[in-house]
């Protein structure tokens, strides 16, 4: 019961801040083999980009919040909520014709987990990084609001910061948003 009344203030708490500010609301959905382990991890992912800066035509730095609930296929440690707070780099290509795909990377994102194992996956301590990296589609839908298709790689570790660090993979994420 504690962990859907969880779930549900993370996303109450997300909705709130997207109706209210948001610039990029995005949900997401995700699944693959753990890369050097015989677990399956899945995801679902709320992200809110709160502040977003074009450095140029082709160049945007954004900084945002998430929230990730990561499953394994696993008996024991089985799941686990993740916070985090996230820098972005999106480019997009020098063609013309090409400007509503995008490439993006999220680097360096502290996090708190909730636990310090998924599955068979170790982490030190209940901090972490976020690193995220993937392509993405854009497609207007008025004059104040773009569709936005991404597809993308995201994996948690502490950067050989602690003893502990099996890093935590997610190889294949499919997210639909808005931007405002």
């Amino acid at each position: 019961m504690m962990r859907l009344s969880r779930f549900y203030f993370v996303a109450i708490f997300c909705f709130l801040c997207c109706s209210a500010l948001a610039d990029e609301f995005l949900v997401s959905l995700g699944t693959g083999s753990q890369p050097g382990s015989n677990q399956h991890n899945d995801q679902f992912a709320v992200d809110y980009t709160f502040y977003s800066h074009d450095r140029s035509e082709r160049s945007r730095i954004s900084l945002g919040v998430g929230y990730t609930k990561l499953r394994s296929d696993t008996a024991s440690n089985d799941e686990i909520d993740i916070i985090s707070i996230y820098p972005q780099l999106t480019l997009t290509p020098v063609k013309l014709l090409s400007r509503n795909w995008y490439f993006f990377v999220r680097a360096l994102g502290p996090s708190y987990i909730s636990s310090n194992a998924l599955g068979d996956r170790k982490q030190d301590n209940h901090f972490t990084f976020q690193a995220q990296a993937g392509f993405g589609y854009s497609k207007s839908l008025d004059q104040n609001t773009d569709l936005l298709i991404q597809v993308s790689w995201k994996h948690f570790s502490n950067a050989n910061l602690f003893k502990d660090n099996d890093g935590i993979d997610v190889p294949l994420n499919l997210a639909i948003g808005l931007r405002f």
